[in-house]
């Protein structure tokens, strides 16, 4: 293995499988999970990467990883395969430090939060500007007479309060790689306008004396710099052209030259000026910034981060964490290094600094770097791709290149490699895999986007393409919903859904888990209250036995059976998931608003439409990628941030024509042009490198975004249309839960011909207890109202057909003789929970009258009947010992065509 590397992985090529092949070498050759830093960009990312070491190692021997770890261990497969066991118990029961970077930083943050004056239990939020804080950065302003300085920079820059809190958001990304206070304190001349219009003055009179035309006159005319600024034989070396050059001599063309040594002056003090202006009133927007977040008790990410990085501008606290960070890991993995800020880089670099040096007491340290300029898409908001680069230099690390692209049908690849091949700088050529299918690519030079798009859908859905297989891709959220308005209003029975935007701990019945935690842990009523009004249903005050010594997954996948809450699945087990990260519950209550996952129940079927940068990290087996539908906003930004490498060297104010006059600006402008076409570059290619099997790109003629990469119509190889299986249709969320099942019970499949795939089995279970357990009783009055209850908890689930069998079921069950006779009289009790041999139980319906009780415990399907009898002959001889009563247990299969009643002996 080599021990510190940079992997160079453009899209598709196999960047989770190189990551988790690492880290499981990394346990084969002694390496403890905990001691093994994983850090990605998104809590997606890094539940995948999870997921993915987990079903590798279960399935180790007939998994494709399973040579790359023999090669990485420099052991063959029979050793690999003996260890397995060991590995994967110790992983499982390991405390895994595999998380997003911003989560990392927040537990780092939170040890030494006191310094900064916050509680541990900081929250975190995605931005923290509002109105409350414009209103105390106003009441600074006006207090500290700054409220001058920003009219003038608002008046200046045509800019409104909104745009120049903007500005600070832009600045406060550079916040660890600029010196305020020094701006702030910097002396300065004001920009007098005087001067350069005497120049100009001079050289209008030379050229009245000359002769000069009237409408040659008019273009000297000017009353203010800014004016001058707008003349365009300020971009020529001199006057000798057009009309001017009959009558211009050496001593007009020398006063060309001093206006415009003039002019660079007055641009250097006006840049003073607004640069001395903005550090006063960023310095307002910080404090003030600084005084909400600890009222509120809540950062944003950005200031999160900064905040640490001030933090450890301190020595001791920099010796003291890394010194911490030393002695806890011996292994550094980092996913989309590209994407790294400065500021990130700025606080991880001494300890990866540590690691690649192999210095220090422990030999078998290793660095490893996963990356891909042509994907770095976030300069906006401070990655910098230079990093990836500048690390490699630095600290030295080998590199290699992952060549093959693993998602995309051959046709797609070729297509992208043709149209980025000589656009983007260092562009290495990918190959598809092995077996391939061709697909197809469709590019349309259309200006009448709209009718091309609803043309395409409609023909892949006769041709039999699942909507829920396609997707498109736009520049902006409104556009996102233009177009979702569009596909749904123009295809009848279209649905399209827009990415959601709730936060997975804002989904009520997960919010109500996490104040049911904060109740066990607090003992608060008002948690508790909370939780039942969260989870809608009434709970009595009282001592709960859960064990809060336990793994924090493991208590909610607890929570979640004892309660049977049964929401969304998918949610429920990101929930389960994002909860593995957290050590303790002390730090899950601490940091659960960390889990920053959103909630996938919204609007989560057919066509998804979502911006190109919400895409990333996607994959989509049809894909229309649609060009801008408004034209980009241009001349953004009062900046020009010139760096050096990843090192900020200068600032300049952006000043019309200012290129023409200063070389410096010039040179910086040109770069800054550079990187926002390559910026332009890397959104495309991430667009299209989305396809799985077909890709349709859908430009405009004039006017177009794609313009840059000189397209033209093309139709090339046939859509590739993938083969359905039942389980396509539907299928369970991929997610890891650490030894864990959840559920409200042991829910078993249906008959594949009642519900199609393993998803909607399981839901079609839960579905069908739930209505049972909502029954006011066991008679034909409370169907309606429990009928209505299930269609809204299940309606985003289970299709109209699926809800109308589960009641077809109920209503069956209400008719049979037995089993009225079996709960004639008696007490009911629903999903009664029993405590035996310290094990918890839950009974589906418990029937107590005087002489017997009875158990009865639902099941869908007769399918795995031994191990129904095997729990339900549990609960028997629980309740045996508990009650002293005569106790029958009963089997009820509520199948579709009639309902079966066995009796457990």
């Amino acid at each position: 293995m080599i021990k510190n590397l940079a992997l160079e992985a453009s899209a598709g090529s196999g960047k989770t499988f190189a990551l988790s092949v690492r880290y499981i070498a990394l346990l084969f050759l002694g390496s403890n999970p905990k001691q093994i830093l994983t850090l990605t960009f998104t809590n997606k990312a890094a539940l995948e990467m999870k997921r993915r070491i987990f079903e590798t190692l279960k399935n180790l021997e007939n998994s494709d990883e399973l040579d790359e770890i023999c090669t990485l261990c420099g052991k063959n497969r029979e050793e690999i395969l003996f260890s397995r066991p060991k590995i994967l118990k110790n992983f499982l029961k390991s405390d895994l430090r595999i998380s997003t970077i911003d989560s990392f930083f927040s537990s780092v943050l939170r040890k030494f939060s006191f310094s900064i004056g916050l509680m541990p239990d900081f929250g975190l939020e995605e931005s923290v500007i509002d109105d409350d804080l414009m209103q105390r950065f106003l009441k600074i302003c006006k207090k500290e007479m700054l409220y001058s300085s920003l009219v003038y920079f608002s008046v200046d820059q045509k800019r409104r309060l909104g745009d120049i809190f903007s500005l600070f958001t832009t600045l406060f990304e550079k916040h660890s790689e600029i010196d305020f206070q020094a701006f702030a304190k910097r002396g300065f001349v004001y920009p007098d306008e005087k001067k350069a219009l005497e120049i100009l003055d001079k050289i209008r009179q030379k050229f009245i004396k000359k002769g000069l035309g009237e409408s040659a006159l008019k273009t000297l005319d000017a009353s203010s710099v800014k004016e001058l600024l707008e003349k365009k034989f300020l971009a020529r070396e001199d006057f000798g052209y057009w009309s001017y050059k009959r009558f211009a001599d050496d001593e007009i063309n020398s006063l060309h030259v001093e206006l415009k040594k003039e002019l660079l002056e007055f641009a250097k003090r006006k840049e003073a000026y607004v640069l001395t202006q903005i550090a006063k009133l960023y310095d307002a927007f910080y404090r003030a910034l600084d005084i909400e977040s600890k009222q509120n008790s809540t950062l944003s990410f950005s200031l999160m981060t900064n905040r640490l990085f001030d933090l450890l501008e301190d020595e001791i606290s920099r010796d003291f964490l890394y010194f911490r960070l030393d002695g806890s890991f011996d292994h550094l993995l980092i996913d989309e290094f590209q994407d790294t800020s400065i500021v990130q880089y700025k606080i991880l670099e001494p300890f990866m600094s540590e690691i690649s040096s192999g210095i220090g007491v422990k030999e078998h340290r290793t660095l490893f770097l996963v990356g891909d300029t042509k994907q770095s898409i976030y300069r906006f908001r401070g990655g910098a791709k230079e990093l990836f680069s500048y690390a490699k230099e630095r600290l030295n690390l080998q590199s290699e290149v992952l060549g093959v692209n693993y998602r995309s049908s051959s046709c797609v690849v070729d297509f992208i490699n043709d149209t980025f091949e000589k656009k983007i700088e260092g562009y290495k050529r990918q190959k598809s895999r092995d077996g391939a299918v061709l697909g197809s690519v469709r590019v349309f030079v259309d200006d009448d986007i709209e009718k091309n798009l609803i043309n395409e859908i409609k023909n892949l859905l006769a041709q039999g393409v699942s909507q829920n297989d396609i997707a498109l891709l736009c520049y902006t959220n409104q556009e996102a919903l233009i177009l979702k308005e569009l596909i749904e209003g123009e295809i009848d029975g279209l649905k399209a859904s827009l990415e959601a935007k709730r936060r997975l701990i804002d989904v009520p019945v997960i919010a109500g888990i996490i104040d049911f935690i904060s109740y066990l842990y607090f003992k608060d009523r008002l948690y508790l209250e909370n939780f039942s009004t969260l989870c809608g249903r009434g709970y009595e005050f009282g001592e709960y036995l859960f064990d809060l010594n336990d793994s924090v997954d493991a208590l909610v996948t607890e929570i979640i059976k004892y309660f049977g809450i049964s929401g969304f699945r998918e949610d429920l087990l990101l929930f389960v998931q994002s909860c593995s990260m957290f050590r303790d519950v002390e730090e899950f209550l601490f940091n659960f608003r960390d889990i920053s996952a959103g909630s996938i129940s919204k609007e989560s079927e057919g066509v998804r439409v979502l911006t190109i940068h919400k895409s990333k990290g996607l994959e989509f087996s049809n894909l229309f990628v649609i060009d801008r539908l408004k034209r980009a906003r241009s001349g953004g930004g009062t900046f020009i941030f010139d760096y050096d490498d990843i090192r900020l060297q200068n600032i300049y104010l952006k000043i019309k024509s200012r290129e023409f006059f200063d070389d410096e600006y010039k040179e910086a402008k040109n770069t800054e042009a550079k990187k926002e076409y390559e910026d332009t570059l890397n959104t495309q290619y991430v667009a299209f490198t989305r396809a799985k099997d077909n890709l349709f790109i859908l430009c405009k003629e004039r006017s177009s975004a794609f313009a840059n990469l000189d397209l033209s119509e093309l139709q090339k190889g046939d859509i590739y249309l993938k083969k359905q299986t039942q389980s396509d249709e539907k299928t369970e969320s991929k997610c890891y839960v650490p030894n864990r099942r959840y559920g409200t019970q042991e829910v078993d499949r249906i008959d594949s011909q009642t519900i199609k795939g393993d998803f909607l089995s399981v839901e079609f279970g839960l579905a069908l207890h739930y209505m049972l357990e909502v029954m006011g009783g066991f008679e034909f009055r409370y169907i309606d109202n429990a009928y209505e209850s299930l269609k809204n908890r299940y309606k985003k689930v289970l299709d109209s057909s699926h809800l109308e069998d589960i009641k077809k079921r109920v209503v069956r069950l209400l008719e049979n003789s037995e089993f009225k006779e079996l709960i004639k009289d008696a007490k009911l009790n629903r999903e009664q929970p029993i405590y035996y041999k310290n094990e918890r139980k839950q009974i589906d319906l418990l029937a107590q009258s005087e002489e017997r009780v009875v158990v009865i415990d639902y099941k869908s399907s007769e399918i795995l009947q031994a191990s129904h009898v095997k729990q339900v002959s549990l609960y028997k001889r629980a309740l045996e010992e508990i009650s002293a009563k005569e106790c029958e247990a009963y089997l009820c299969y509520l199948k579709k065509d009639d309902i079966k009643l066995v009796k457990v002996e």
